[in-house]
């Protein structure tokens, strides 16, 4: 038994295991894999590719004693999976060799060393020399992120089916891909941004500026797409994905020009998820507001609101 300790990883959270590969065995695993991101890849496990639609980051971490090594990162949490050759099984944990060294710690820093600071943003590393200068004042917890996962049963179509144009609406956009601002108590309003949308930062900043969010009077689901620019796509996929989102996001409006990182190796799939949203309901402007008033009605917003004091009645 050979517990162990991170040196030089940026996964911070790695835990001392004490066999060679923990975790449970997934077997029967469906075996029918997506495809892999880059060509000289394997093909994205089915499990984790459900993981990637619904936000999460995925790294080929290579291939040793058989095994494909992956990593999945999502609101700062990292998991490590490996799958067997021949896609029947999955397993969760951290891969030993014979002599008791941690493989799974080896292949993240060859990870850190390719990709350089864009995996430590999202796996949520702070630097110790950055610790320092937080002059012992406790490092902020992620802001909330959630993924939700859209209804397949029969009995959910017929459900589906039976509501309004505007109940289904909602759903949609509750059923996207968000991050939270605000008290996870008070009232909602989706809204779709996009990161270099100037309303949208505008909305945004009415918002933060405001009381409403630190009185616990409202709460903001923000649901990042891309369709200004290949760089906003990438911006929306990494908040998605950041354990700081509020942070990085307020930190961007605040003209931080590396806030949201436009890495070229992140996955915009669950942006493309929330983008088809946009599709399905022929919408063409940012930011679009989706909200209940107080008597359950639904009802919609365009662009930036000219009176918050009013919206902030109809919620309560």
């Amino acid at each position: 038994m050979l517990p162990f300790q991170i040196m030089k990883s940026s996964t911070a959270r790695i835990l001392a295991l004490t066999f060679m590969c923990c975790g449970v065995l997934l077997t029967n695993a469906d075996t029918s894999y997506a495809q892999s991101s880059k060509s000289n890849e394997p093909d994205i496990p089915a499990p984790l590719q459900t993981m990637v639609e619904q936000g999460a980051q995925i790294r080929y971490l290579g291939r040793e004693f058989g095994l494909d090594g992956w990593v999945t990162i999502q609101a700062g949490e990292e998991q490590y999976f490996y799958s067997t050759a021949d896609g029947q099984g999955l397993l969760m944990g951290i891969l030993f060799n014979n002599k008791g060294d941690a493989i799974t710690l080896q292949q993240i820093n060859a990870l850190r060393d390719k990709e350089g600071p864009a995996i430590d943003r999202l796996a949520g590393y702070v630097p110790v020399e950055e610790l320092n200068k937080a002059s012992g004042k406790p490092v902020a917890a992620p802001s909330s992120t959630a993924i939700s996962t859209s209804a397949v049963s029969p009995q959910d179509i017929v459900k589906q089916a039976s509501k309004s144009r505007s109940e289904q609406l909602f759903d949609s956009v509750e059923a996207a891909n968000w991050i939270a601002i605000g008290d996870k108590q008070a009232p909602t309003i989706y809204t779709i941004i996009d990161p270099e949308c100037p309303h949208c930062h505008d909305l945004i900043d009415d918002f933060r500026k405001s009381s409403y969010l630190k009185r616990g009077l409202v709460q903001l689901r923000l649901i990042p797409v891309g369709v200004l620019s290949e760089k906003s796509l990438s911006e929306a996929a990494f908040l998605l994905a950041s354990p700081n989102a509020e942070k990085d996001l307020f930190n961007h409006l605040d003209g931080q020009k590396d806030a949201l990182l436009a890495d070229k190796n992140i996955n915009t799939q669950a942006v493309q998820r929330n983008m088809q949203i946009l599709q399905d309901w022929k919408l063409d402007v940012t930011p679009f507001s989706v909200y209940k008033n107080a008597s359950g009605e639904v009802k919609v917003l365009q662009g930036r609101p000219a009176d918050l004091k009013n919206l902030i009645a109809e919620l309560r």
